[in-house]
């Protein structure tokens, strides 16, 4: 009996450690993690350059109903810890925000048009006045970080045009923007403080982290230190229109 007893605890501890690496490198855990570290790195950056500001964060609305799927669920939560692990106690997160949904998407998603080329969907859900009724709540907010997008309808938002707020985006559809040469002004300007675009070639979101410099990897986090060079490198990413 006593030979069995080492057996056993070497059976199980062998076994768990098969099933956290199986576990572990589920490819929903791996997308999570992915998410999760473009959201940081994002947030760092504002931490660095803008201290002593106010943010406010944009979410999926989709998320605060019951009835969304699990995974959109847990893909939203990752975004926002990696947004709150990257600020810190640098910047202040004063809210996380939910944009107003046009009323015929609140009706039925599926009978809005929506771009099939679009990175952010939520673009052409919420409402073009979304985003000016919710810094209105928030007033002192500096910053603007959406994991959603921005309103298709940009050229309808007011707070766009508001000299003091800064946009800080993750996976932008920049075609609202306009082409790389507006872009780079919003950019340069400071409209757009920072903002996280997939690196061409990069490996499937799904692939699994394996260190430091996966950011790097399959990312682009785009500043004003170096949008001219990343427009450079990679014109394809940027509108031409």
């Amino acid at each position: 009996m006593k030979r069995v007893a080492p057996i056993l605890a070497l059976v199980v501890f062998i076994t768990a450690i098969v099933l956290w690496f199986f576990l572990r490198n589920d490819p929903r855990d791996n997308a999570l993690d992915a998410r999760e570290v473009a959201t940081r790195r994002l947030a760092e950056y504002l931490a660095q350059n803008y201290p002593g500001q106010r943010a406010l964060l944009l979410s999926n609305p989709f998320t605060e109903n019951d009835a969304t799927a699990k995974e959109i669920v847990a893909m939203e939560k990752a975004g926002i810890a990696g947004v709150r692990k990257g600020l810190g106690d640098k910047v202040t997160l004063e809210a996380i925000a939910y944009p107003e949904l046009k009323p015929e998407a609140r009706a039925n998603p599926r009978a809005v048009f929506i771009d099939g080329e679009t990175t952010t969907p939520l673009s052409y859900l919420v409402a073009p006045d979304s985003f000016d009724k919710l810094l209105a709540k928030h007033p002192n907010c500096d910053l603007m970080i959406s994991l959603v997008g921005l309103p298709a309808a940009l050229k309808e938002v007011r707070c766009w045009q508001d000299e003091k707020l800064k946009f800080a985006l993750l996976l932008p559809d920049l075609r609202f923007v306009g082409n790389a040469a507006a872009v780079k002004r919003a950019v340069q300007s400071g409209k757009l403080a920072a903002f996280v675009l997939l690196k061409p070639g990069a490996p499937d979101s799904r692939a699994p982290l394996k260190g430091p410099g996966d950011f790097d990897q399959r990312f682009i986090l785009v500043t004003r230190e170096n949008i001219d060079r990343v427009v450079e490198e990679y014109p394809q990413i940027f509108p031409v229109k």
